[in-house]
């Protein structure tokens, strides 16, 4: 007697095979749309970080700050620009104004792309990467209190990556709108 032995058909090899790619491109477009979700999600971190970084360092450097620039934008119309310079104490944290030897020269401004803080204009860190196509605004507005600024700082980055954030920052130690 023989026993009907079952196989797999084409027909049926062919819809397994089917099956398992559609199964496989699914898992994969959802990797990858994770994948990139995450490093969106990093990418944005990293801008907030830098930025939040930027106006941290300006708002501690302007608090110790003694003399503006000469061609300081302060005066009685108000205005806006694209870099920040002053002198201001060495160590920030002992704010000496009547002791001029231990003042450096800040500098806030974009260079190469980057965001920048120049001190004595040799030493550069960067503050907020090229990549991330910073900007600055320093303004002051006419009107507003005398020795007050608004720093704005914007990162964005490609193609739907946007962080602004401003800050206001007072100037203690200098007399700068007269």
């Amino acid at each position: 007697m023989f026993r009907a032995q079952r196989g797999l058909t084409l027909l049926e090899l062919l819809l397994g095979i089917i099956l398992i790619g559609v199964i496989m491109a699914a898992l994969t477009v959802g990797y990858l749309f994770v994948g990139r979700q995450i490093i969106e999600g990093i990418r944005l971190q990293n801008m907030h970080l830098q930025v939040n970084y930027a106006l941290e360092n300006i708002r501690l450097h302007c608090l110790s700050a003694i003399r503006i620039d000469d061609n300081s934008f302060f005066n009685s119309l108000g205005g806006a620009r694209v870099d920040l310079g002053f002198q201001g104490e060495r160590n920030i944290y002992n704010i000496t104004p009547d002791d001029l030897t231990d003042n450096v020269h800040y500098g806030y401004f974009i260079g190469d792309g980057n965001l920048v803080l120049s001190t004595d204009n040799t030493k550069q860190e960067i503050l907020v990467d090229k990549q991330y196509s910073p900007t600055i605004e320093v303004r002051y507005v006419r009107g507003a209190e005398p020795n007050f600024l608004r720093v704005t700082i914007t990162a964005t980055h490609l193609p739907n990556l946007r962080v602004e954030n401003t800050e206001g920052i007072r100037f203690w130690f200098v007399d700068v709108v007269r």
